[in-house]
C-alpha cells in the first residue's frame, strides 16, 4: 500500500485537488443543516469549520514542508481526517435532527 504514486513521486497537487473537491462536496449537506437553523446548527458548523481547517492544512503542508515523501503522507493523513469529521459530522447532525 505505500508503494503508491500517490504517496511516492506525487508533487502534491492531485492530493489538493482531491482534498478540495472532497471538501466542497462534504460542506453541502452540512452548509444545508447550518441553515436550516435546526437542533444540529451548531454541531454543523463546527464540522464545516474543521473541514476548512484541515483543507487549509494541506494546502500549508504542501508548501511547507520540504520532504516529498512526508509531506505527501501527511497530506493524506489530513484528507482522511477530513474524511472523518465529515462522515461523523453529518452523521451526528442527521442522528440530531431526528431526535
Amino acid at each position: 500500500m505505500t508503494n503508491q504514486p500517490a504517496l511516492q513521486t506525487s508533487t502534491g497537487r492531485i492530493w489538493l485537488v482531491m482534498g478540495g473537491l472532497f471538501a466542497a462536496l462534504s460542506l453541502i449537506p452540512l452548509v444545508a443543516l447550518a441553515l436550516g437553523g435546526g437542533p444540529s446548527m451548531p454541531l454543523a458548523v463546527t464540522t464545516i469549520a474543521a473541514v476548512i481547517v484541515l483543507y487549509a492544512a494541506m494546502v500549508a503542508i504542501r508548501f511547507t514542508v520540504e520532504k516529498r515523501q512526508r509531506r505527501l503522507w501527511w497530506m493524506a493523513a489530513c484528507m482522511l481526517m477530513m474524511a472523518a469529521v465529515a462522515l461523523v459530522g453529518v452523521w451526528s447532525s442527521a442522528i440530531a435532527e431526528a431526535a
